[in-house]
């Protein structure tokens, strides 16, 4: 084909026919832009198609995260939901020596620590040509980082340390810390501190606000926006 072209480039050139050499020479230039634009466009579809493998692979692992996520706070909603009767008693001023063997004494000092699966959101936030799928997924994120439920379990966990601190100072702390403190199992002193005492009261009133008006409906919204996220995710991955 090159050869074709060379040949009757010298055609032109020999019979002196300037007219029709630059028709020519305009047509091969012209020639040459249209293989150039058609390279260029395939080497596009070749860069998009690899972007969107590549993204595939990052939703894949976001979908993996996702379903972590989902199990571990939906394992945190149940086990609030199997204390909360506890401190509906106190509230209520329903104290019998009973609480204790539900563990009256315990549900203060619970760490609330949940470690979000990441990796595929920090794979995202390193895309360059994210899609609003993508931002949706990554504002889910920072907001449950930022406001749904994690500032509220770093306050609780001030507040546990705080409390257990407070209860260095009392004399049943070693048998409190020794064993699993059931009504037939421990002494007067620790029975009166959580069954009576107005500080202990005060502060499940302060736990409850805080554990199931404020955190526990973090926890759910969270939980039901990864759920539906997900199933978009599982969507866009189909197309």
């Amino acid at each position: 084909m090159i050869k074709f072209f060379r040949k009757i480039r010298l055609e032109f050139m020999e019979k002196k026919n300037t007219v029709n050499y630059f028709k020519y020479a305009f047509g091969e230039i012209i020639l040459v832009v249209i293989g150039i634009l058609i390279a260029l466009q395939i080497n596009n579809w070749n860069v998009q198609r690899l972007e969107k493998n590549r993204l595939i692979k990052i939703y894949e692992r976001v979908i993996d995260d996702m379903e972590n996520d989902i199990q571990e706070l939906s394992g945190t909603l149940i086990f609030l939901d199997s204390i909360k009767p506890v401190f509906e008693k106190v509230r209520h001023e329903s104290i019998t020596p009973d609480l204790l063997d539900q563990g009256i004494s315990r549900i203060l000092t619970t760490y609330y620590m949940t470690s979000l699966n990441k990796t595929g959101v920090n794979q995202l936030k390193e895309t360059t040509n994210k899609d609003s799928l993508s931002i949706k997924i990554i504002d889910i994120y920072d907001l449950m980082e930022n406001t749904l439920f994690i500032p509220h379990e770093k306050r609780a966990m001030e507040e546990v340390r705080t409390l257990t601190t407070r209860f260095r100072d009392y004399p049943w702390y070693a048998e409190w810390m020794s064993k699993t403190i059931m009504k037939d199992n421990s002494s007067k002193e620790l029975q009166n501190y959580f069954l009576h005492s107005m500080e202990y009261k005060h502060s499940v009133f302060y736990f409850y606000q805080l554990l199931y008006v404020n955190y526990y409906d973090g926890l759910q919204t969270s939980k039901n926006a990864l759920i539906k996220i997900k199933e978009k995710i599982k969507d866009k991955i189909k197309t």
